[in-house]
């Protein structure tokens, strides 16, 4: 866990970032910081504080506590204005049901957007549960957030297939974030073209290859921020040339800035699965991890 003291006079508490091997969750308590970026991650947006305002295939705009989004989406107060309100985002795990669940029993706003998840009012108190508790493991958060989130009759359900040869070709992305894996060698693995290999990654991720590994690296760059390693560090252990390349791409990816996340009140407080840190494993020694873990 990794802790700041904040400026009492901006933040009563203390924003909170719970980070697991394929998921995430950010909990706010300011007002955010909203920048026009492309989504690459799908995501559940929850106002803890004040409303969302959505836009409308009508072009109306309405007021909202709960949006899914996802990946692809150019995402600006256009679409969606969160200026006004105090912030959390599940970041759902890649090729899981999630988002299809979620979609399922949300209401529909425009393609691929949905709002009003209708258990929505438990799962923001316990969104703010999790966040103001001084101590809580990341599994009991998950288990918490999970158990408001996804109903148990859709909890085994599958809404859609994912192709094996897309899923090979992202396990050996995040397995060779350091390498310069060329396409050609992607679609060798999996006895594709190179062009078809690309259209069905995108069609089944939403994302391009090239994308999808600098959503990799921007995520090991997170953890190792929250471990307290500084931007140059995180950079260059994540495969970024230095911090202004690792900068640019952070918020290409989230938005913001990490210096803007880590650097500035209100400082995170920040609390990292075990599932997580083994990720780090090709990045680091397992001695510098554990003692900046420690």
């Amino acid at each position: 866990m990794v802790k700041r003291d904040n400026d009492s006079s901006r933040c009563i508490r203390t924003p909170r970032l719970f980070i697991w091997a394929r998921e995430a969750l950010y909990l706010g308590t300011c007002k955010s910081r909203q920048t026009a970026h492309r989504t690459t991650q799908e995501k559940l947006v929850l106002s803890l504080q004040g409303s969302l305002k959505l836009l409308t295939p009508q072009g109306s705009r309405i007021s909202v506590r709960s949006c899914l989004l996802p990946t692809d989406l150019w995402l600006d107060r256009n679409i969606l204005d969160a200026s006004e309100a105090v912030i959390g985002v599940y970041y759902l795990a890649s090729f899981s049901q999630d988002y299809a669940a979620l979609a399922s029993i949300m209401q529909p706003a425009q393609p691929g957007i949905y709002h009003s998840h209708p258990n929505e009012h438990a799962i923001i108190q316990i969104a703010l549960d999790i966040r103001n508790r001084k101590q809580i493991r990341p599994i009991q958060a998950r288990e918490q957030l999970r158990a408001q989130l996804i109903p148990s009759e859709l909890a085994n359900r599958v809404f859609r297939e994912f192709d094996p040869r897309v899923i090979a070709v992202a396990k050996h992305i995040r397995e060779t974030l350091l390498q310069k894996v060329m396409l050609a060698d992607l679609a060798r693995k999996v006895r594709l073209s190179s062009s078809r290999l690309e259209k069905l990654f995108k069609a089944q991720t939403g994302l391009a290859i090239t994308t999808y590994r600098m959503r990799c690296r921007v995520f090991i760059s997170t953890i190792l921020m929250a471990l307290g390693y500084s931007m140059t560090e995180a950079a260059l252990c994540a495969g970024f040339a230095n911090s202004a390349h690792l900068s640019r791409s952070y918020r290409a990816i989230n938005g913001i800035t990490p210096s803007a996340l880590f650097l500035r009140p209100p400082y995170l407080d920040t609390t990292i699965d075990p599932s997580a840190m083994e990720l780090l494993t090709p990045f680091l020694e397992p001695s510098l991890a554990a003692n900046h873990y420690a």
